[in-house]
């Protein structure tokens, strides 16, 4: 019988999601900025979840390995929306090979619905691990991502969304793991168009465009 592999398109919210993603080792809780959300399918069952969100503001090992520019507007207009940071992977299944199998189709159809969705190209990927004796981000290296440092223990924290001003936590030193799009470099050439403070006519209108993109593909399987 052919094991067929597939990413269903879901709300954060999805009751499903919730369960497993609660028992993610890395606490829920809830993501910023523009996201795609899976449940994973494997043989006609549920197995797991997996997710993309926006790219990490400051990691100076990750903008070293993309050659991100100093340059602020450019780094904010154009290359963080191109990155996207796989926020969550959470495989309740053990097949041998199967978390890779996963990753990479993972990579392709988060790609395409990241243009879809919000008009930008994606260029590359991050991803940020725990470390522990058992943990070690072998998934992501049989995947071919490449370790590029740690992040530095520290984040920026937004208690009351991201209007609001932010203060600086302390954290666990994650692992930092990134992948080109395609087979080389890619400089990004589209500008971003951000809607999320709904401040003017078009971010009103962006942001309705996006809801009713994800709202149309909820149940989807890709």
């Amino acid at each position: 019988m052919l094991k067929k592999i597939e990413l269903e398109f879901c709300k954060r919210t999805d009751k499903k999601y919730q369960e497993i993603r609660d028992r993610h080792y890395i606490p829920n809780n809830g993501t910023h900025g523009q996201q795609i959300h899976f449940l994973i399918h494997y043989n006609g069952e549920v197995v797991g979840i997996i997710s993309g969100a926006s790219s990490v503001y400051s990691v100076e090992a990750r903008d070293n390995y993309f050659d991100i520019p100093k340059d602020k507007d450019v780094k904010q207009k154009y290359y963080l929306p191109a990155i996207i940071n796989n926020t969550v992977f959470r495989l309740e299944s053990h097949e041998k090979n199967l978390a890779t199998k996963v990753l990479s189709r993972f990579r392709r159809v988060i790609a395409e619905l990241w243009e879809t969705i919000y008009g930008v190209p994606v260029i590359g990927f991050e991803t940020f691990v725990i470390e522990t004796d058992t943990r070690k981000g072998t998934l992501y290296k049989a995947d071919n991502w490449d370790f590029v440092g740690y992040t530095k223990g520290s984040t920026k924290k937004h208690s009351k969304g991201l209007k609001n001003s932010a203060t600086r936590v302390s954290t666990e030193e994650k692992m930092i793991y990134c992948k080109w799009m395609g087979s080389k470099k890619t400089i990004p050439v589209v500008e971003y168009k951000s809607s999320w403070r709904c401040e003017t006519e078009f971010e009103k209108k962006r942001k309705k465009e996006i809801e009713q993109y994800k709202k149309d593909l909820i149940g989807k399987k890709f």
